[in-house]
């Protein structure tokens, strides 16, 4: 294997100046960060070993020449070591070449921001091929004499496809304890290299402003453990099988784990059944067309009861345990956060009570905006004035003391016009003439909130209810309808996020509306959005730039359309 020249030389123009660089300690989290990452999958009869290497730590990674004249591409990566039960494992070397870095973003990115890195990366791709399944796999980086980490090196490992750590750091020889009946509970020595997901079976109880969810995930093996699939000895399903898998799951969750809600048992008015895979960058819904491992896949379950207004109390008693499981762990989720709890054998109910002290019930109001012309004018001063000028009017036709009385009065009159001055009135015109850029910005700012506000619904008529506030009644058909095509956002895990804020709205331009009772504004802002299902909160900015079509009855004004012109979504 020859290494190619433009490797050749990125390395020696970055490893010259870097040969005596020495890497700094880093937390066990946030690997996704790291300038080298190793991606490690145990496979049946191998180790395999996907390294990508930052070329300024790339003589960290090359074994030193033992005179044997092999080339670098011969040499790079052998610093990783991996061991079977104690037995060094000799490697193959696949590929060696510069590619584009790998995109890895999480959440954790925003808070660990990527330190400086290459755009481009020495890959090397390698595989520890072993006879027996071992008890215990050992994987060393590359270490200096005493035995501290030569290079930050990011690791994400999988065992048979099943994830074993989300992003993490391997600063340290580490063991993995593969379990070869179940991949699920293949686990580290060291607890800090695991999972976000480490049960095969969770519960999530979500209490929101207009719905409580029962989330579950579980494996596809603990349900044939319940109910007869019919699936025969097959190892893979297809999109069909799965289908009929999904629809059989949820006639039978349909009642079983009974939930109570305010003291009264209730039933799902929807359920929906997904393939779901669990991974570093958390969890998502799989594509139908793939194949599904039968001994692998995983189920997520969600459970709908919809609500006028956020629960007071909650109750859920769990019934499903398999054999490998006496505790099932269970979180709780309100509008102030999550809570971890556990159900057992013995003790299967869970309950949750708000204890919320300050919430408000999301509603849509009315949104009033005045545009009329306004001016400020000293009324009060006004007044003094005139009666400055009446007293001295009267003082010139009285005789005597009581002239000298008026004049007095007028004195003080025009003083206290002068102390009044500053004071001033604010008087609206007449006419409702376009609304100025500052208005707009306003009442935009105020139908915007209520169309997400209206999105919490998860009924139809109690979202239309929602509209009455500020849409038309004979639009409500056609703006609800482009609400939901234009605003709505699919997170990775199949959840319809929520608008959480309004930010940075700008008025392009007004015009008014060619029937002539409102106007046109073109407008962008960005909405801050969030939501998730199975444990995993996701955030997006979602930028928008649209027309609103606006109305109004004296100062309160509608929204009669909305067309987004283009929408973009960061992560």
């Amino acid at each position: 294997m020859v290494l190619p020249l433009r490797l050749f030389v990125t390395i020696l123009a970055t490893a010259s100046w870097t040969a005596v660089a020495r890497a700094d300690l880093v937390s066990p989290y946030g690997g996704e960060t790291a300038p080298d990452f190793a991606e490690v999958s145990v496979l049946p009869d191998r180790v395999r070993v996907a390294l990508e290497i930052d070329p300024a730590d790339f003589p960290f990674f090359v074994r030193p020449d033992d005179g044997t004249g092999l080339p670098l591409s011969e040499r790079t990566g052998l610093t990783l070591s991996v061991a079977a039960d104690g037995q060094p494992l000799v490697p193959v070397i696949r590929t060696v070449d510069l590619r584009p870095r790998k995109p890895r973003i999480t959440a954790a990115t925003a808070i660990v921001p990527p330190r400086p890195r290459s755009a481009d990366v020495v890959f090397a791709e390698l595989e520890f091929p072993f006879d027996d399944r071992p008890e215990r796999i050992t994987l060393t980086p590359p270490l200096d004499t005493t035995g501290m980490p030569l290079a930050s090196l990011g690791l994400l490992v999988d065992h048979l496809g099943v994830p074993v750590t989300d992003y993490r750091y391997l600063s340290r020889t580490e063991t993995l304890m593969p379990d070869w009946d179940d991949p699920w509970f293949s686990a580290f020595e060291n607890p800090n290299l695991t999972r976000h997901h480490k049960s095969p079976l969770m519960s999530f109880l979500s209490m929101e402003p207009r719905e409580v969810r029962h989330e579950i995930i579980l494996r596809l093996r603990d349900l044939e453990g319940w109910v007869d699939l019919g699936l025969g000895d097959a190892a893979s399903l297809g999109p069909a099988q799965m289908a009929g898998v999904e629809a059989r799951a949820a006639d039978f969750l349909r009642h079983r784990n009974p939930v109570a809600i305010d003291g009264e048992r209730v039933v799902p008015a929807d359920i929906r059944v997904s393939r779901v895979a669990v991974g570093a960058e958390g969890l998502r819904v799989v594509e139908e067309a793939q194949q599904s491992d039968r001994a692998t896949t995983l189920l997520g379950v969600i459970l709908s009861y919809p609500r006028e207004s956020l629960a007071q109390d909650v109750e859920m008693t769990w019934e499903l345990f398999p054999d490998s499981l006496t505790s099932v762990p269970v979180t709780l989720t309100d509008p102030a956060g999550g809570v971890p709890a556990q159900v057992r054998v013995g003790n299967p109910v869970v309950r949750w009570t708000n204890y919320l002290r300050d919430w408000t019930e999301p509603q849509a109001r009315p949104v009033t905006v005045s545009t009329a012309t306004i001016i400020s004018l000293p009324i009060l001063a006004g007044a003094f004035v005139i009666g400055a000028l009446a007293a001295a009017w009267s003082a010139f036709r009285q005789r005597g003391g009581r002239r000298l009385g008026l004049l007095a009065g007028a004195a003080m009159a025009l003083c206290a016009a002068v102390v009044a001055a500053p004071v001033s009135t604010r008087i609206s015109l007449p006419g409702q003439p376009e609304p100025t850029a500052e208005a707009a910005q306003q009442l935009m700012s105020g139908l915007l909130n209520n169309a997400g506000t209206a999105m919490l619904e998860t009924r139809s008529d109690a979202f239309a209810e929602a509209l009455t506030q500020f849409v038309p009644a004979e639009r409500i058909t056609e703006v609800g309808a482009e609400l939901h095509r234009g605003l709505a956002v699919t997170l990775p895990s199949g959840a319809m996020a929520r608008t959480d804020e309004i930010v940075d709205l700008k008025v392009e331009r007004i015009d008014p509306a060619e029937n002539g009772t409102g106007s046109q504004i073109l407008a962008t802002w960005a909405a801050s959005v969030s939501g998730g299902h199975w444990g995993h909160l996701h955030r997006r900015q979602v930028t928008y730039r649209g027309l609103v079509d606006v109305s109004r009855q004296q100062d309160r004004w509608y929204l009669d359309g909305l067309t987004i012109l283009s929408a973009e979504i960061k992560t």
